[in-house]
């Protein structure tokens, strides 16, 4: 079963047979006010049945209330599926991006990565509503035809003989929409890019005096964002315009007209004609609002595939779990980040055991940071194999590996949330004593405690709110609460002073007892604290993300 059966499948089946079948009762509620007026029209005035006003009033005011009660019943059935159904959408693309080997979520940027969570499922949901709103509207719309025909046939035929001219119009330029919109997504993922690195780098764009070029880059993508959406809209706007004008002007006082000599002509009765055009008006508005929906389905197709794409990536089977640490091996790996720049590491080796701890040294660029991004799965070798307690990594379920080792890198790991909700991504259940338990121990108790709001501050993206070392000692926090098997830092005290880097490492040393403890320093004085010192001797490269 696929992931688009699974989400839209049995669990909404009766709803959305329900909110139908209230759409139904509301589209049978909506034809009989104009039944309404023209037997009000034929029966009080015409045969000035005056004893029958008050029924006819009564019977026009018992279908508003049914028309309103049945509005109100549809919408309570709608909130009750296509937001749940979106959410659903959201979680099942988050999860894949939580399965997924790094090497697959790797070809897309930050930016399409969050199109597709939020703008494409967004669309994908609204696509499925749209498409059930144009079968209702159909049904609606042909009923319609069908009372004009039973009405006055000539007239009927009349306003049918113009509905090609609107489709091939309509047709015509959804293609132009659509090539918009396609442009507007994929100049908003780029956008979404350079958001996101303007935000992690600010500081470097302001130590580099980058911020005019940051400025220019920045207007020339919201003007490229800008004209693609004004001009998608445009094809609507002028879409609608035409059609608008055409359906509900020309043709409706077309109708008028000719209607008016066929009255003359004794072949329709003036109260026949003006319910006629009642109807009529509906069928064009009804008309207009399915053009419009089909107007919108490109950009929500083309989300329906981008969604669709990413749920539908093979998932490898990775059937051993780890129970309990043991071992970490790595056996002549090979690992270059592009071929033409040359190999990081070469032939690389190295076995770990329990209860070791192990510093990682070595010159700028020979691949120390690349054996963290190896072990921990974000990047896959070249040659060679990385085995959990003798098992490959491709076999080894991620889950299990990462609930029994904790990796603390270079870069923050912070979300836009409080302190408190922060500390909870190391443990969910962590009481406020167990929270400020590790953040003594981490030494940052005392900094949360005189903030204003204490652990209910929210600290911004990646931290931005803190200093280097706050929001290291913050992580640091968050693996104590974790209590991992493996504990593996990349440069993750870089950025505090001797002083708290040598208690907090003492501080996970001594605790550790039989933890695994890997570390990657540039400090004699770090590394001199471990059982064994590996010297990685890669060739030394300025590779993004290696070390």
């Amino acid at each position: 079963m696929t992931q688009d059966k699974m989400i839209t499948g049995k669990k909404y089946r009766g709803k959305i047979a329900l909110y139908i079948f209230l759409q139904f009762l509301q589209t049978a509620c909506a034809l009989l006010p104009p039944y309404c007026y023209l037997l009000f029209l034929n029966q009080v005035i015409l045969e000035e049945k005056s004893e029958l006003l008050l029924y006819v009033c009564l019977f026009y005011v018992l279908v508003f209330l049914g028309d309103t009660l049945v509005s109100a019943a549809g919408k309570m059935v709608y909130n009750r599926i296509f937001p749940a159904m979106h959410m659903e959408w959201k979680e099942k693309v988050l999860e894949k991006y939580s399965r997924l080997d790094m090497d697959a979520v790797q070809k897309y940027t930050p930016g399409e990565l969050r199109e597709r969570l939020h703008r494409d499922t967004e669309n994908a949901v609204l696509y499925r509503e749209k498409m059930l709103e144009i079968c209702i509207s159909s049904v609606r719309i042909l009923a319609t035809a069908g009372i004009l025909l039973y009405l006055n046939r000539i007239l009927a035929l009349v306003s049918f003989l113009f509905l090609p001219l609107s489709y091939y119009i309509t047709r015509y330029i959804k293609g132009r929409s659509n090539a918009e919109y396609e442009r507007r997504r994929r100049v908003q993922g780029i956008y979404n890019d350079f958001m996101i690195h303007s935000l992690q780098d600010w500081k470097e764009i302001r130590t580099d005096c980058r911020e005019e070029a940051q400025q220019r880059r920045f207007a020339q993508l919201w003007g490229e964002m800008g004209d693609a959406f004004l001009k998608a809209h445009m094809c609507w706007f002028l879409n609608r315009t035409f059609l608008a004008f055409k359906d509900v002007f020309l043709t409706k006082m077309g109708l008028y007209l000719l209607g008016g000599f066929l009255a003359l002509g004794g072949y329709v009765a003036v109260p026949v004609l003006l319910a006629f055009m009642e109807y009529y008006a509906d069928l064009a508005n009804r008309l207009l609002g399915v053009i419009d929906s089909i107007m919108r389905r490109g950009e929500q197709e083309e989300s329906v595939k981008k969604v669709k794409e990413i749920l539908e990536i093979p998932q490898p089977e990775r059937p051993q779990t780890m129970d309990s640490f043991e071992s970490l091996e790595f056996r002549e790996v090979d690992f270059a980040y592009k071929e033409e720049e040359g190999a990081v590491l070469e032939k690389f080796s190295l076995a770990i055991s329990r209860g070791e701890s192990v510093a990682l040294v070595g010159e700028s660029g020979c691949g120390k940071s690349t054996l963290i991004r190896l072990m921990a799965g974000c990047l896959v070798p070249a040659a060679g194999e990385i085995r959990w307690n003798g098992v490959s990594m491709g076999l080894m379920d991620r889950a299990s590996l990462y609930a029994r080792t904790g990796f603390l890198m270079q870069e923050a790991g912070l979300f836009n949330l409080s302190v408190r909700e922060n500390l909870r991504f190391g443990r969910e259940d962590a009481s406020e004593a167990q929270m400020a338990q590790a953040c003594a121990r981490a030494n940052i108790l005392n900094f949360i405690e005189e903030l204003p709001r204490g652990f209910d501050t929210v600290i911004g993206e990646n931290g931005i709110r803190l200093s280097g070392g706050q929001r290291q000692r913050l992580m640091i926090a968050r693996l104590l609460l974790q209590d991992p098997e493996v504990i593996v830092f990349d440069e993750a005290t870089s950025a505090l002073d001797y002083q708290n880097e040598s208690r907090i490492l003492d501080l996970l040393l001594r605790e550790a007892d039989e933890k695994t403890f890997l570390m990657v320093t540039h400090r004699g004085t770090s590394a001199a604290k471990c059982g064994r010192v590996v010297r990685v001797s890669g060739v030394p490269r300025l590779s993004p993300g290696a070390q």
